[in-house]
C-alpha cells in the first residue's frame, strides 16, 4: 500500500475546509496548490483504481437538486484524482460531466470555455491539467458565492469530501496501528468534518442540505469517538497572498473500530449519493 497518495487525498481535504468567522460572517473556501500536490506525487510509485470512481454513465439518475450537486462534487473529485495520475481520456470524460451538471447552476460560459480552452491547449501537460482542475472548482465556488447560492456550494463541498475520504479509506486497506501516518491523517479530518457540519447547520432549513447533514452526523458520529491524546493549540492564520492556514492542532488516536466503522459508514453513505437511493 503506497501512503503517498493517500496522504495526498487527504492533503486536499484539509486545506479544503471551510472555516467560519462569527464577527465578519466571512467564509473561506481553501485549495492545494500545484506545487504542495507536486512535492507529494514526486515521491514513490502510486496507483490508480477506476472502479472507486463514480461513472460517468450514473449521469441520467441525476434528476433532481440534491443529487446533481452532490455527484458534482464527487465528479469534480473524481477528475482531479484521474488527472492526478494523467488518465486523459478519464478527465476528457469527466469534465464533459461537470460540463453538463454545472449547467443546471447557472455557472457562466467564460468559466466553462475557459477550462475547455486551458485543457484543450494543455492537454499534454498533466502539470497543467492538474492545476486547472483546481482552478475549476474554485471558479465554480466563487461564481456561486457572488450569487449568494450557499446552498449549492454546501452539497458540492459535502461531496467532494465525502468521495476523497472514500477513495482514501477503500484504497487504505486494513487498519495499521503504530502511528501510522495515513491513519492519523484520517483521524485528523474530525476537524474538517466539524467545519462541514457547522456549515450544513447554517442552511439546514433547507430540505436538500438537511438530508446531507443526516449523512454528515452520522460520520460525525465517529469521529466525536476519537480521542485527543496530546499538541498544541490549533490557530487559524492568513498569510501574505490571503489564503487561510491552520498551525498546530492536537495528536488524534483512532482505534481500529473506530476505522472501521468509518469505512463502513463513508462507503454507504458514498454509494447511497451515487446511486440517488
Amino acid at each position: 500500500m503506497n501512503f503517498k497518495l493517500l496522504l495526498f487525498i487527504l492533503c486536499f481535504l484539509s486545506f479544503s475546509q471551510i472555516a467560519h468567522t462569527q464577527q465578519t460572517g466571512e467564509v473561506f473556501y481553501l485549495y492545494p496548490t500545484p506545487g504542495e500536490l507536486i512535492a507529494v506525487i514526486d515521491e514513490g510509485k502510486l496507483t490508480f483504481d477506476k472502479d472507486l470512481m463514480n461513472p460517468v454513465e450514473n449521469l441520467p439518475r441525476y434528476i433532481d437538486t440534491k443529487s446533481r450537486n452532490l455527484n458534482l462534487g464527487i465528479y469534480m473529485a473524481d477528475m482531479a484524482y484521474a488527472a492526478f495520475f494523467s488518465k486523459r481520456t478519464k478527465v476528457l470524460n469527466y469534465l464533459e460531466v461537470i460540463g453538463s451538471l454545472s449547467n443546471y447552476l447557472l455557472i457562466s460560459s467564460n468559466i466553462k470555455e475557459n477550462l475547455v480552452n486551458d485543457f484543450t491547449n494543455n492537454i499534454d501537460n498533466f502539470d497543467s491539467i492538474y492545476h486547472f482542475t483546481n482552478v475549476y472548482y474554485y471558479d465554480i465556488m466563487h461564481e456561486l458565492e457572488s450569487n449568494n447560492n450557499t446552498n449549492a456550494m454546501t452539497l458540492i463541498i459535502s461531496g467532494a469530501y465525502i468521495e476523497c475520504i472514500y477513495i482514501a479509506m477503500n484504497l487504505a486497506g486494513e487498519f495499521s496501528p503504530n502511528d501510522d501516518p495515513l491513519v492519523q491523517k484520517v483521524a485528523e479530518q474530525k476537524f474538517a468534518f466539524a467545519n462541514l457540519v457547522k456549515s450544513c447547520e447554517l442552511h439546514k432549513n433547507n430540505k436538500n442540505i438537511d438530508a446531507v447533514l443526516k449523512y454528515l452526523t452520522d460520520i460525525q458520529a465517529i469521529y466525536d469517538q476519537i480521542q485527543m491524546i496530546e499538541g498544541t493549540k490549533r490557530e487559524m492564520i492568513r498569510t501574505s497572498d490571503g489564503k487561510i492556514r491552520f498551525k498546530g492542532g492536537p495528536k488524534l488516536k483512532i482505534e481500529e473500530k473506530q476505522f472501521n466503522d468509518l469505512k463502513t459508514s463513508i462507503t454507504r453513505i458514498r454509494n447511497e449519493i451515487v446511486n440517488n437511493s
